[in-house]
């Protein structure tokens, strides 16, 4: 790894330092307090590169890459701000593909007191509970009720904070219940940010019309609404492009028509255009 993305890596610790203990960052990002110590003090001797590749995929660090201020990001920093302001529980349902675990990122990594979660398939509920305290710097070791209390109670210990819960679709009826626990014992305390695909909406709904357990309890939490995010325009694309060194008119319109509404195909675009560029240099 080279020298320049260790000095952004050490100084995106040290910001996050200045938020919380290195012990509980630590246990966030699975290393030792000592390991991180080492790293802000610039004593960098005996850090192997495969700690340095693991802090940079922990830190959700991408070198190289710059966001831009796109409609949609804007107007999710400004959703999350003021849900995190105003302790209340705000629900997206959109399609993927479209930033949203971007815009999370960004705002977990610039904020204070937030904690940002995505979702796995395969979780359990107490995996789920585990994943949620070690996203809080928390012991993740326990029994359920342990792992529920343990996590309520470091969130009441801090200053308006935001959890964040991304793909929550994917989560299995078990754990999706627990929210409707975090919201009942944090309510006004605590805003939520809960985000997935289309099916999640769907999902959400159609529990409704069953009655099924728990669900019509969620949907009023949220307020009964879903946020929306508006299409990627071509301008949003030309902002990206620019915001990463192209400022190719043709190659922003070729991009645009292909993404479909994909921003992940833009950056694969973009990561081609400077490969075909350094081939022919």
């Amino acid at each position: 790894m080279k020298n320049e993305q260790k000095q952004s890596i050490a100084a995106e610790l040290n910001e996050i330092c200045k938020k919380a203990s290195q012990y509980k960052i630590a246990k966030r990002l699975g290393i030792s307090p000592g390991t991180i110590s080492q790293i802000i003090n610039h004593k960098w001797e005996m850090i192997a590169d495969d700690m340095w590749r693991k802090l940079q995929v922990n830190l959700r660090i991408d070198f190289g890459w710059n966001t831009a201020d796109t409609k949609n990001f804007k107007m999710l920093q400004n959703l999350m701000k003021n849900a995190q302001e105003q302790s209340i529980s705000v629900a997206i349902s959109h399609n993927a593909g479209a930033g949203k675990s971007h815009s999370y990122k960004y705002y977990e990594r610039s904020m204070d007191n937030v904690v940002y979660l995505e979702c796995k398939s395969y979780w359990t509920r107490k995996i789920y509970l585990k994943s949620l305290c070690k996203a809080s710097g928390l012991e993740d070791k326990g029994a359920v009720d342990e792992l529920v209390e343990r996590f309520i109670t470091h969130l009441r210990s801090l200053h308006k904070p935001l959890v964040i819960i991304d793909q929550l679709d994917k989560l299995n009826d078990a754990a999706l219940d627990l929210f409707m626990d975090f919201y009942n014992d944090l309510d006004r305390y605590c805003g939520f940010l809960v985000s997935g695909v289309p099916a999640l909406k769907k999902r959400i709904l159609r529990g409704c019309q069953f009655d099924k357990t728990g669900y019509k309890e969620f949907y009023s939490r949220i307020g009964k609404t879903f946020i929306y995010l508006d299409d990627v325009a071509e301008k949003d694309v030309a902002m990206i492009c620019l915001a990463n060194g192209v400022d190719d008119q043709d190659f922003i319109n070729h991009s645009f028509h292909l993404c479909e509404g994909d921003l992940r195909k833009i950056r694969r675009e973009i990561d081609k255009y400077f490969l075909i560029r350094k081939r022919m240099a």
